[in-house]
């Protein structure tokens, strides 16, 4: 549950750090990848990775952090690009828990000059039992689930604090 609040804090910050003029890095993400954009058949955005961070918890065990600016607000998109970027991460054998953080590109005219930036508009957990933190090499290989948090959601339901 602790883990849970935590989430849910570094989503609002980083959302909250973003909105006051500080944009995500236009550089290469923590494992080297440049950030990069998936384009739909009309060649449009899908949604663009801007940071990847991955954390070794165990002798080839590790967990994945993706951030990335979706196309739009509609829940089902949003849910499948989520869905779609975590089974990217999970092709590397030695993931075994993936969040995808999601964030809406600012309002036209916005996020130039110290103006609004990315909003944080849902994540993903896939993860073992025992959740994020009780990955370790005994769960890695265990069964999974997958789940997805609009902030929405948090908000306009009292005591939701994130996956379970």
């Amino acid at each position: 549950m602790r883990s849970d609040l935590l989430i849910a804090a570094a989503v609002l910050l980083a959302g909250c750090a973003l909105e006051h003029g500080n944009q995500p890095p236009a550089r290469a993400a923590s494992d080297g990848r440049a950030p990069h954009a998936v384009r739909d058949s009309a060649g449009g955005p899908l949604h663009t990775v801007f940071d990847r961070r991955a954390d070794t918890v165990a002798a080839g065990v590790s967990r994945v952090v993706v951030s990335v600016v979706l196309r739009g607000p509609e829940r089902d998109s949003a849910r499948a690009t989520m869905e779609n970027v975590a089974n990217d991460a999970r092709r590397d054998s030695a993931v075994a828990a993936v969040r995808v953080l999601g964030y809406l590109p600012p309002a036209p005219g916005h996020g130039d000059r110290g103006g609004p930036g990315l909003i944080p508009f849902a994540y993903l957990e896939w993860v073992p039992a025992g959740g994020w933190d009780g990955v370790s090499a005994s769960t890695a290989r265990g069964a999974h689930h997958t789940e997805v948090v609009f902030m929405e959601d948090m908000h306009s339901h009292p005591g939701r604090e994130g996956p379970q």
